[in-house]
């Protein structure tokens, strides 16, 4: 982009919607690297050179927070500025944790020119924050603009002293014999077929030597499908794995539809540009059960992969099965008892994962839908574990740490059911 003073180049402008996540950028030039607005964005391993702002988020939401973590400024004359003084409100919330300036004047200032944080101008702010700050059990906040002791991380999260980070695989250096189609191999991904035992022949067969490869569909399995370690996954425009049947019925004995790795495995697993997805009414579906534990820090992982749960075509639980209507819920529009399972013995790596219970068709008419599934994500893992994604609208709960340990997660936002009111639950 330009570096000239008056251009007007972007790099991304999103001003609207329900964000989701950027990772991997370099941003040269321009007036603006990124423009984002309204909701929720994760941004890692971005570069922004010699652009006049960095990144901007404009909104009239009545609360805002920006969290900057394992950062590197350098030769800018502002790192944040905001466009008003927070006065002790919580929207405008910010934490800079293990920022590094490198001659950086001024670290937080507002529009008006007044300087909230001068910062060390060269050296490392550990970590400061402005907002709300609990501290124990209490549920009462106090407002501060200052230094702060940072909580202790694990080890085993860390890299270099920063949280652990993996770029997306890319496969970009194997030669098409390294690749393997599962509809070459007898998969359907029709929308109909039952293509659960084809399946488990290719993983069976092509784990650990070959990238498996999902062509673009929809493919139906009617009982657990195991992906063993070693295996190496990728789809075609988000190919996908849907669960049906009598096998994905029981509430009080539900089974998985996709399992990552056989309990108490280890080794590597990756997995990119996936759905999973069940076809209604499935309530004792656990749509991925992750299972297995990753020799080295996020070799075990899974890149833009999503698990959605109705509200969609082939889902049998859209608009016109599952129409909004309050907190009646019909037996045929229920999809899913929990949404992904990371077990007792498992770690993960998983970025850019939407586990989302749908509230309205996406190939319909975009209406409102009463869709429900029982619970979000449920980690009994003693970790690491590298959770980089949402979950939203399920009944019970988005996010569940039972006796969990090592997690690093980010953004954990998270919607309730539209359609109920909780408390009539309590």
């Amino acid at each position: 982009m330009s570096t000239a003073s008056n251009t007007a180049h972007q790099g991304i402008f999103m001003e609207n919607g329900s964000g989701g996540f950027f990772g991997d950028l370099v941003f040269n030039g321009g007036k603006f690297g990124i423009w984002v607005g309204n909701q929720q964005f994760t941004i890692r391993n971005v570069t922004f050179n010699n652009a006049q702002t960095g990144g901007t988020s404009q909104s009239d939401q009545t609360a805002g927070a920006e969290a900057i973590i394992d950062a590197t400024v350098t030769n800018t004359p502002i790192f944040i500025e905001t466009t008003q003084t927070s006065n002790g409100k919580l929207a405008g919330s910010i934490l800079l944790d293990n920022v590094l300036l490198s001659n950086v004047p001024t670290a937080v200032k507002t529009a008006q020119g007044n300087v909230v944080f001068a910062g060390p101008g060269s050296g490392t702010i550990t970590q400061w924050a402005q907002g709300n700050v609990f501290s124990g059990t209490s549920g009462n906040a106090q407002f501060v603009q200052s230094n702060l002791s940072p909580p202790s991380k694990p080890s085993s999260l860390l890299q270099g002293g920063k949280i652990v980070s993996r770029t997306r695989p890319q496969y970009q250096t194997y030669s098409a014999s390294q690749i393997v189609s599962v509809k070459a191999q007898g998969a359907k991904g029709d929308g109909n077929t039952d293509d659960t035992a084809a399946i488990q022949a290719v993983l069976n067969q092509f784990s650990g030597c070959k990238i498996i490869f999902f062509d673009a569909g929809t493919y139906i399995v009617t009982n657990t499908i195991t992906i063993p370690e070693g295996t190496i996954i990728t789809g075609e425009v988000w190919p996908v794995i849907m669960g049906s049947g009598s096998n994905f019925q029981s509430q009080t004995n539900p089974r998985p539809v996709v399992q990552i790795g056989a309990p108490g495995s280890s080794g590597s697993v990756e997995i990119t540009d996936m759905i999973f997805s069940t076809r209604g009414p499935t309530p004792g579906a656990i749509i991925v059960e992750w299972n297995v534990k990753g020799t080295s820090p996020a070799s075990a992982g899974m890149w833009d992969s999503h698990i959605r749960i109705g509200s969609a075509q082939g889902t049998n639980m859209g608009s016109a099965q599952c129409p909004a209507q309050g907190e009646t819920s019909q037996s045929n529009c229920i999809g899913a008892f929990l949404g992904l399972h990371l077990t007792a013995s498992s770690s993960a790596y998983i970025e850019s994962l939407w586990v989302w219970n749908g509230d309205h068709d996406l190939d319909g008419n975009n209406g409102q839908v009463s869709v429900f599934s029982g619970r979000g994500i449920l980690s009994q893992s003693s970790g690491p574990v590298w959770l980089i994604g949402t979950a939203e609208h399920h009944v019970l709960y988005q996010y569940n740490l039972a006796g969990a340990s090592n997690h690093y997660l980010g953004l954990i936002q998270t919607e309730t059911v539209r359609e109920l009111d909780p408390t009539s639950y309590v």
